[in-house]
């Protein structure tokens, strides 16, 4: 039975302690305390671990230790279906690094200690060595907070099942990461990666279409032929390719938010290389036969109409970049980056710009290009300048 009593320390001071009963290995049941400042907490949490611990026989340590309990919520997750492929294979990634490291302590005494001091290791040393047995290297803090941001999502999810009482991971300290600045094409470099395209039909038709829409790279890839309205000068963002390690491109009919699923104008310039771009596709199916894949046929196909690998397109991509001799810049995302931005600098409202690239809120869009923003805030302000007319001698004096 779970109670509280008041204490007396070494120092002569009073404490509060909390003092419950809960079971342990081999189904023996152990005696736990923990002390606090004041009779109200003390007594809290006493009535916390009666209904979490006793009441419900969880906590069981000799049955919970991190590695299981992470395998046994990625399983769930899997079993879900609620998560993105390509979400979960980098969910499965962040744990496996964490296990080799803390996979043996049990759930129930994980600490936030304990992952600080993960943290710590997986800067200095990496996570589990490579699979032809080379040592791990040293893993950025970008990779550390992914791994950090997995735990702290896997131990609310325990909390949640009464497996434990607290998120060891609410109070650990993950890595600090700085801002990077990714940059897009300017528009003399986007001219000139035009150019390098322009001899490659495939290739240009699908760079018109990141740049004129600022869809992404796994969205370019699922649009098909039933996405296509080109009397109407639109397109369909309703399925995505990606890509997981070890496995053919993988197809997901929901996209990465609400927001996603959306439909884009496109400009007649790009709708007359659509029609070009069709022409191919069904030209090739044609001289395949059975053999091409038709459910759906893809706008951007693989071999024999099967969607392509995502990795194709960004190699593809990179040799109109290099051919260009333009550095620094993602060669897929690149685009992408280039569409918002130009169309905030030429007036475009961050609403509209938000629905475009298909951004969950503005505050994602005002993150990503609060740069652009600022420039126009500043012209803005120039541009009511000039209402003010000559400004008056006295008004400009120090006085």
């Amino acid at each position: 039975m779970a109670s509280h009593r008041k204490i007396k320390t070494r120092a002569g001071s009073a404490r509060w302690e909390a003092r419950w009963r809960e079971p342990g290995p081999g189904g023996k049941t152990v005696d736990r305390k923990r002390n606090f400042s004041t009779e109200k907490e003390a007594k809290a949490h006493a009535r916390k671990m009666a209904e979490e611990r006793e009441a419900r026989g969880v906590g069981d340590i000799g049955k919970h230790t991190v590695a299981t309990f992470l395998r046994r919520w990625l399983d769930h997750l899997e079993s879900r279906a609620d998560c993105a492929p390509t979400t979960l294979a980098g969910y499965r990634r962040h744990a496996e690094a964490a296990i080799h490291h803390i996979g043996h302590v049990p759930l129930e005494k994980l600490a936030p200690l304990d992952l600080d001091r993960l943290y710590a290791t997986l800067l200095a040393k990496g996570g589990r060595p490579y699979a032809n047995g080379k040592p791990p290297k040293p893993l950025s803090r970008q990779s550390v907070l992914h791994i950090h941001r997995v735990a702290h999502t896997a131990f609310k999810q325990a909390v949640k099942w009464k497996l434990i009482g607290e998120n060891p991971a609410a109070n650990a300290t993950p890595p600090s990461v700085p801002d990077r600045h990714t940059r897009g094409y300017t528009k003399a470099e986007t001219t000139r990666v035009l150019e390098a395209a322009s001899g490659d039909a495939v290739g240009y038709c699908a760079l018109a279409l990141l740049l004129t829409t600022g869809i992404r790279r796994s969205e370019l890839l699922g649009l098909a032929l039933d996405s296509l309205d080109l009397e109407a000068g639109t397109i369909a963002i309703r399925r995505t390719v990606t890509e997981v390690r070890g496995m053919p491109p993988v197809v997901r009919e929901i996209t990465k938010n609400k927001s996603s699923r959306r439909t884009l104008s496109i400009p007649p310039a790009v709708v007359t290389l659509l029609r070009a771009q069709k022409a191919r596709v069904l030209e090739d199916a044609m001289a395949w036969g059975a053999e091409y894949h038709r459910d759906p046929m893809y706008l951007f196909p693989g071999l024999a109409g099967a969607p392509m690998d995502p990795m194709a397109l960004t190699v593809k991509l990179r040799q109109f970049r290099r051919r260009a001799g333009v550095e620094d810049v993602q060669p897929v995302h690149g685009w992408r980056h280039s569409a918002a931005s130009l169309l905030i600098a030429d007036g475009t409202d961050v609403k509209t710009t938000q629905s475009r690239l298909g951004h969950s809120t503005p505050v994602i869009t005002l993150k990503l290009y609060a740069d652009k923003v600022d420039e126009r805030d500043r012209a803005a302000g120039e541009s009511l300048a000039g209402y003010l007319g000559p400004v008056p001698k006295a008004a400009s004096d120090g006085a």
